[in-house]
């Protein structure tokens, strides 16, 4: 008994079989739907790293520098016992090891350099340097508490808007402080200061200036009586 033959299929549903196969293809890798969070799409489509800094500078950043501790007063406190004077007069964000302070203080520049100005405070209170480079990091974005990292889905929307904050520090104060700061010349500011640790010995505290005033020094014929 022979075995019966093998039934084929037609030509034309083999040719319709290839074109369905190749279509679901197309439609694996190109979907014509795409499914994403609405939340998500909306963020992207919203997040102005720009507009984001200038309502950070002016509703949260210059509000705060009116409460910002005396830097005499918290470098002593530092000295005395770091974790204590982060808890009751700095700040430290997520898990970081360092703590931020803002201060302020007034005094004598007693040097212009190529990495900041040297600030002799009144009051034997120990000396700044006001740091006129670029600057980076998060400290000033951090520095009020006033901006959650959690607010954005996508961290690198933080992450510019930092970028963008340091911008206009760098364009609104650090420009002026380099190009107009003299030595001899009075100061006053308000900074922002990071430590980890304790603050090293000898050393003037490195911070990155938010607010200045600045005085030209006495003439000659100024600091001499008549």
């Amino acid at each position: 008994m022979s075995d019966s033959p093998t039934p084929r299929l037609p030509a034309r549903w083999l040719a319709a079989s290839v074109a369905l196969a190749a279509v679901a293809g197309l439609l694996w890798h190109y979907p014509l739907v795409r499914i994403r969070r609405l939340d998500a799409t909306a963020a992207e489509a919203t997040f102005d790293p720009r507009a984001f800094a200038e309502r950070h500078w002016t509703n949260d950043l210059l509000p705060a520098l009116d409460a910002a501790r005396d830097a005499g007063e918290v470098m002593a406190a530092i000295r005395r016992d770091a974790t204590e004077a982060c808890r009751s007069l700095g700040r430290s964000v997520g898990l970081s090891r360092s703590c931020l302070y803002l201060v302020r203080g007034q005094g004598t520049i007693a040097e212009v350099g190529p990495s900041g100005c040297r600030v002799i405070l009144d009051g034997d209170a120990g000396e700044a340097l006001l740091a006129t480079g670029l600057v980076f990091g998060t400290a000033i974005r951090d520095i009020t508490g006033t901006v959650d990292p959690a607010s954005r889905t996508d961290s690198r929307e933080l992450a510019t808007a930092a970028s963008e904050i340091n911008r206009l520090v760098q364009e609104r104060v650090i420009a002026p402080l380099a190009s107009e700061a003299k030595a001899g010349g009075r100061i006053e500011f308000v900074a922002c200061g990071q430590v980890q640790g304790t603050l090293p010995q000898g050393k003037p505290w490195k911070l990155t200036p938010v607010r200045i005033t600045l005085q030209e020094a006495p003439t000659a014929s100024e600091g001499t009586g008549p």
